[in-house]
């Protein structure tokens, strides 16, 4: 296969496919498809942009890890779809239209299991007789249809039906409800069909423990499969590392050389000790040129245990607000309310950097976040630091429209003139800033601690500390110290406090129509839900006004601050419990508070919101189309790395689809 990383000109490259590119699901509501800009690449010198292109198809080489990880058949299925969609020409419009609705989907959320739910989605109206006969008719043009070996095409359809129809059938990807068996009852893919919680708990602590594991069973035992070459997902793991090896040479210092050492280690022989001296060879180097490649995020493991893929390529985008917080780290980790034992007595200057993305694969796009704070590894943040990292160009990428929109709509009168001025300027990026620099890399286990908090916590860890690096940013935010860095003026901060306050709970009710029935299951969600029940509900004593509300008006459910002073307070009292619980591993006391406050939606509220957003057809979330990186060769040197603007999220997706386990840069002669 001819592997060039390009074709030939396009009317696109001169459109730049840059903002709002396409709406998908009825009414276009289920994602909002946004091309990203990466400006300043091009200023890049030459050695900079080719080892931005090594990690760039590093990247796409692991993409297909996560479908593997997400479900036993996710894999299969997208290969099924993309090999149908090739040879689609036979086709009725309503088939073929049908069909690449559905395809798209599973592209964003790397299957079938929805990114922020972790509940199940099928076809809008695609039907079993249509994929069958759609999978006929790409047969007679030519198609492969990937089968297992002895296979036939009936019987592949018969033993997938139920996956892609049945929305009954493995509902729930991560299940982390109170009772559950969060094995038994989790269809993601770490652990084979038929293991228990039971099991999982009579393993060894190394097994247990371990971030790059799958479990299968053999003869009734449970018998652990590790992410290396030779081991599963090899395939992918050879050919993400033989992208790496092309980038080493290049690498911008010893740390960021020995990172990639590092990580090449644990490709090959699945140590996981190699990937913590990655991770702290990554977070000492701060170059031009940086990258995430691994299995990083703990969030799709129900006990917060084992990684999901995801890689990133991104450039320095300059910015100093980030490197002037970070360089008071100290400082505000000598103001936080938890008890002294708790706080860091020396806080090493974290990395603070503001970059503009490449590429994102696995599990960090086409669904992006905004920013990431890691290592993972708390010994690690105590020890060495941690590095923060805002995606300049992500965040930066917005619908106008939309948030006129939902502005109008979703907010009390008072607050629109705060939130158009304030919002997007100035309380959303320091409110990333802080989560990021101070709130992650902030507190510490009680010094008599004997185990990992991350493995004590279990089921609650990730949105534990999602929401109390959330409460360190909206804590902090009224700090006059941000006024004496220059973060915000003297005269603006209680407008951007208030601002930050009203964003952050109402906002998150803007996000209802992400929660599928009355349960909140992701992380990030079910920390916004404990913050706004929280203080709704005065943490649960009636002797206590945190000064929120939620208020009905001409029949429209609103967020209401009465009381920004009260607030502070609520939010001071629910970080301190958190970082006590978390200090503590105390399970028990976490567990209670999430699943009171944190994991089930008011109904009326819900019903409310999520009408209000349907008619209004706002998106239920956004995804990203990367720009396209094309090396171009002379005497089979490269010469160049070209950048394009040209590809929408279907050109995108098969391409990375061919590209994923090519070996070869230079073209074929």
């Amino acid at each position: 296969m001819d592997d060039r990383d390009s074709r030939e000109p396009v009317p696109g490259d001169r459109t730049r496919r840059i903002g709002e590119l396409e709406n998908l699901g009825p009414d276009g509501r289920e994602a909002l498809v946004l091309g990203v800009d990466a400006p300043g690449f091009e200023d890049l010198p030459l050695d900079r942009r080719v080892f931005a292109y090594y990690l760039y198809r590093a990247a796409i080489a692991g993409n297909d890890i996560l479908y593997g990880q997400n479900h036993r058949n996710a894999l299969e299925v997208k290969h099924l779809l993309e090999a149908i969609f090739t040879h689609s020409r036979g086709l009725s419009p309503e088939i073929r239209d049908g069909l690449h609705e559905y395809l798209k989907l599973v592209w964003i959320h790397h299957g079938y299991y929805n990114h922020y739910s972790h509940t199940k989605f099928v076809p809008l109206s695609l039907t079993p007789d249509g994929l069958r006969g759609a999978i006929l008719s790409a047969v007679s043009e030519g198609g492969r249809m990937p089968l297992k070996p002895g296979e036939t095409i009936e019987q592949k359809l018969a033993r997938l039906e139920r996956t892609i129809f049945d929305p009954d059938y493995e509902p729930i990807q991560t299940n982390q409800s109170e009772g559950a068996d969060i094995i038994a009852a989790s269809a993601v893919n770490f652990w084979e069909r038929g293991i228990t919680q039971k099991d999982i708990d009579a393993l060894p602590v190394e097994w247990r423990h371990r971030l790059n594991v799958r479990f299968a069973k053999r003869d009734g035992q449970l018998v652990p499969e590790v992410y290396k070459i030779g081991g599963l997902f090899g395939r992918e793991l050879e050919t993400v590392s033989h992208f790496l090896k092309l980038a080493e040479p290049l690498a911008e210092g010893d740390d960021q050389r020995r990172s990639i050492g590092h990580l090449l280690d644990f490709y090959r022989t699945g140590d996981e000790e190699h990937f913590r001296q990655h991770s702290i060879s990554w977070l000492e180097s701060d170059p031009d040129v940086d990258y995430l490649n691994g299995f990083i995020e703990q969030y799709l493991d129900p006990r917060g245990i084992i990684g999901s893929f995801e890689a990133n390529v991104n450039f320095r985008a300059g910015a100093s607000l980030p490197a002037r917080i970070a360089e008071n780290a100290l400082y505000f980790e000598g103001k936080m309310p938890w008890p002294d034992r708790y706080k860091r007595p020396v806080v090493a200057t974290p990395v603070a950097k503001v970059v503009n993305v490449l590429v994102e694969t696995g599990d960090a796009g086409p669904i992006s976040s905004a920013a990431y704070n890691l290592p993972n590894y708390n010994d690690i943040r105590r020890d060495h630091g941690s590095k923060n990292v805002i995606l300049l160009n992500i965040e930066g990428t917005q619908s106008q429209s939309f948030l006129e929109k939902t502005v109008n709509e979703f907010y009390l009168p008072e607050y629109r003139r705060n939130v158009f001025d304030f919002f997007i300027t100035k309380a959303r990026p320091l409110q990333v800033y802080m989560h990021e620099i101070i709130g992650h890399g902030s507190g510490q286990p009680d010094p008599d601690l004997a185990v990992d908090p991350r493995t004590a916590l279990g089921r609650v860890y990730t949105a534990l500390e999602e929401c109390r690096a959330d409460l360190v940013a909206l804590y902090h935010m009224s700090d006059p110290k941000l006024v004496e860095i220059g973060a915000l003026g003297a005269e603006e901060q209680q407008r951007v406090v208030e601002t930050a306050y009203i964003t952050h709970t109402q906002g998150w009710l803007l996000r209802y129509d992400q929660v599928s029935g009355m349960e909140v299951r992701e992380a990030h969600n079910k920390a916004d839900q404990l913050t706004l029940m929280y203080l709704v509900e005065n943490g649960g004593d009636p002797n206590k006004d945190f000064g929120v509300d939620v208020v009905e008006n001409d029949g429209k459910i609103y967020v209401r601050v009465r009381d920004a002073s009260r607030v502070r307070e609520g939010i001071r009292e629910l970080l301190t419990r958190l970082q006590v619980m978390k200090s503590t591993a105390d399970y028990t006391g976490a567990a209670e508070l999430f699943d009171r406050f944190g994991t089930t939606v008011n109904p009326q509220w819900h019903r409310n919101i999520v009408a209000r957003l349907e008619a209004l057809r706002v998106p239920k979330m956004k995804a990203f189309v990367f720009p396209r990186l094309e090396p171009v060769f002379e005497n089979r040197k490269i010469t160049d790395i070209r950048i394009h603007f040209d590809e929408d999220l279907t050109t995108q997706q098969l391409r990375f689809s061919k590209l994923q386990r090519v070996l070869r840069t230079i073209p074929k002669n």
